[in-house]
């Protein structure tokens, strides 16, 4: 590999049918001012011409790799990347993205002078008024620097979901098991994010926006928040949040902070519920009761702090009425405030 054969960094970047914006992510990789990295470039069975596209690159220039794979999906190429990886760092970049030229440089350098095992960092949306107030508050990290199984971390600093803007050491994910879920058709970052955070020893949050997140409607990587209807998407975040139960039944995190865990689900999912009918409110409230009873116990949805918050947990338990979109608001004011609140509906 050349200058690359024992690189700093490893920049993982899962590629289906991305022939036309693969150069513009790849040219950011390649231009950064730490030259010390390894680029792993996953072909996940495209159809057009992105693997033509990587191999010219790669011939070019070896510090990248080209794996070609069967579609499995993006967990299953993300976690491929991890597996070839022999940077000690690794991040990770959607081909439909690109990011600043010292991004590798300044977050290596943040994660040794903090002595830590992951890095968040900030992003912005091209173009801007494509993306929700919601997704530019998450994408815009507050600085700080945590220790293992930290909350706050987890729920207040915007530091997920997005695992792009994010790096973690290799040594981490190895020493841990952390890899990504297949199957999720939504959250394999939180479910990823959510291992990985609990279980560095510090992660250090810089609030820079290295990140350029392009969202396209033509983008694989994008599409699911504005094509997918209600139910399945409630189904995707059911899915997510079983992942995140057993892995924290795995590594013995169950016990952390579990009424904010539940009050961070429940928002996700709180207005959807509001607008279903009475026999899929059933049904939902069956499965998510009995996730949380499995995992957390018969009194789970007396373990969130807030009293907006408990009111919607009983009415799932209940299950003998729906939630009320006066519950999803009264929900969401006590838990993001009211400019949140407001910003929602007007």
């Amino acid at each position: 590999m050349g200058e690359a054969s024992c690189p700093k960094a490893t920049i993982v970047v899962p590629v289906y049918n991305s022939a036309r914006s693969i150069q513009r992510c790849l040219d950011s990789l390649l231009a950064q001012s730490e030259r010390s990295i390894q680029v792993v470039c996953v072909n996940d069975g495209s159809t057009d011409d992105s693997l033509n596209v990587l191999r010219r690159i790669a011939q070019a220039d070896d510090r990248v790799l080209v794996i070609d794979q069967e579609n499995a999906g993006v967990s299953c190429a993300r976690n491929a990347g991890i597996d070839a990886a022999v940077g000690g760092t690794v991040f990770f970049v959607d081909a439909d993205d690109y990011i600043d030229a010292q991004t590798v440089e300044r977050v290596l350098h943040a994660m040794e002078s903090a002595d830590a095992e992951a890095a968040v960092f900030g992003g912005v949306c091209e173009p801007a008024d494509a993306a929700p107030k919601r997704v530019q508050q998450l994408m815009s990290p507050k600085a700080g620097t945590f220790g293992a199984r930290d909350p706050q971390l987890l729920f207040h600093s915007n530091a997920q979901p997005y695992a792009c803007r994010a790096a973690f050491s290799r040594e981490l994910l190895n020493r841990e098991g952390i890899r990504f879920a297949p199957g999720l058709a939504l959250g394999e970052d939180v479910v990823f994010q959510f291992a990985a955070y609990a279980l560095a020893r510090r992660t250090v949050v810089m609030p820079d926006k290295f990140y350029h997140y392009v969202m396209e409607s033509e983008s694989a990587t994008h599409e699911f928040n504005s094509a997918e209807a209600r139910a399945k998407k409630l189904d995707a975040h059911m899915k997510m949040l079983e992942e995140v139960l057993e892995d924290w039944a795995a590594y013995g995190l169950l016990d952390l902070c579990p009424g904010e865990l539940i009050t961070w689900f429940l928002d996700l999912i709180v207005f959807d519920l509001a607008r279903l009918d009475a026999d899929d409110f059933h049904r939902v409230a069956a499965r998510v009761n009995m996730d949380l009873t499995t995992f957390l116990g018969t009194e789970w949805a007396d373990m969130p702090a807030k009293g907006a918050v408990r009111r919607v947990a009983h009415k799932l338990v209940a299950a003998t009425s729906g939630v009320s979109m006066a519950d999803a608001t009264l929900f969401y004011l006590s838990t993001r405030g009211l400019k949140a609140c407001l910003e929602r509906f007007l």
